[in-house]
Formats: C-alpha cells, sequence, structure tokens
C-alpha cells in the first residue's frame, strides 16, 4: 500500500511539474526527474527536459531580433534589456558546461551547453531557418 502510494505521488508531482505554461525565457536545465516544486517537463528532439522555472531569465527583447546568415548557418540575433541581460549573465555563470533551455510559446526552441557567461545580453538562437525561425521572430518583437 505504501508503494502505491508512493507512486501515485510521485506521479501527481510529474503531473503537476508538466501543467502550466511557461513563459518566453532562459530556464536552467535540470538533471533528473520532474518531482521538484519548480520544475517543468517539455519535449525537446523526443527527449523530456526538466526545467528549473526558479531559475529562469525572461526574453525581455531591446529592439527588433534580427535573422542573420553566416558560415555556420542561419540564427537569430537578441539583444535583452539591460535587467534581462544582467539575469542571463548570472544564469549562464552559474550553469558553466552545463545545459539550458530556450523557451518560446511553451516550447523548447534551443537548448544549448553553457561554455561561458553571456554577459553582453546577446542571445544568439541557432539553428534558425525558413518559417519556423519567422515565427520565433515576429514571436519575440511582440
Amino acid at each position: 500500500m505504501k508503494k502505491t502510494m508512493l507512486v501515485v505521488a510521485l506521479l501527481s508531482s510529474a503531473s503537476m511539474a508538466q501543467s502550466g505554461r511557461l513563459a518566453n525565457g532562459v530556464y536552467a536545465v535540470e538533471k533528473g526527474n520532474a518531482t521538484a516544486k519548480n520544475a517543468a517537463v517539455r519535449p525537446y528532439e523526443g527527449k523530456d527536459v526538466v526545467l528549473d522555472t526558479a531559475s529562469f531569465v525572461p526574453l525581455a527583447v531591446e529592439g527588433k531580433p534580427e535573422m542573420s546568415r553566416g558560415p555556420g548557418g542561419s540564427g537569430l540575433s537578441i539583444q535583452l534589456a539591460p535587467d534581462a541581460a544582467k539575469r542571463l549573465e548570472d544564469l549562464t555563470r552559474s550553469h558553466i558546461n552545463q545545459p539550458i533551455a530556450v523557451v518560446v510559446g511553451d516550447k523548447i526552441v534551443s537548448a544549448p551547453m553553457v561554455r561561458s557567461a553571456i554577459t553582453d545580453g546577446k542571445a544568439w538562437v541557432t539553428p534558425c531557418e525558413g518559417e519556423s525561425c519567422e515565427a520565433l521572430r515576429r514571436e519575440l518583437s511582440k
């Protein structure tokens, strides 16, 4: 009976963690399961990714996002507002060699590994091509 109750409790926690729409932003990615109070689960590239909603940076964009094409492919360049830029610096500094996730429209659009702190508030979303990139640019321009 206790095992059954524990399983039900864990399933309920995971279910609760997955509900609710996420704000556009950058989230820390958690290893493990979605039983934490501040966890949300979203699919990305065929896997469930656990996001820490307490470690969040809003995508407060300054100016219009710009689509660019370079030797490595196409991408979307985003300049964050000063407060969001500082929060992104703090998040990336504390998550070196760990993944983060960029969420737009309640979906993970990118999940890069942090290699160094982002200190200038500039985010580069790649790959970003075609209509999906244009839709992302429009969503972030609102």
